[in-house]
């Protein structure tokens, strides 16, 4: 006779994938693309040493609509001058004056 035992403790545990929280794909501008003193709208680099303009791409702000412009979305961005990544909220983006140079 079998011994009998619930199915929770037989095997392995179900393994039960987590959904992101909307990570969205921006494309940035590279340092030869901006121009020293212009005004572009993008983040700053998060990294301390860095802390220089990352500005999004013109396709990308032409393309963003009323449902890509919530305040919650991330942004997973490689900084273009010192190859660092991280997120950012796409909501906290903003005007900044471009300077060449560190």
């Amino acid at each position: 006779m079998a011994i009998k035992r619930p199915s929770k403790t037989a095997g392995t545990p179900v393994r039960r994938t987590t959904s992101s929280p909307g990570l969205k794909h921006v494309d940035v501008r590279a340092p030869q693309q901006m121009a020293s003193g212009q005004t572009y709208t993008g983040w700053l680099c998060k990294n301390k040493v860095c802390g220089r303009l990352i500005a999004i791409a013109p396709a990308q702000l032409e393309a963003s609509s009323a449902a890509d412009r919530t305040d919650d979305q991330l942004a997973a961005i490689k900084c273009p001058h010192c190859g660092d990544e991280d997120l950012y909220r796409w909501g906290v983006r903003g005007e900044h004056r471009y300077t060449a140079g560190g």
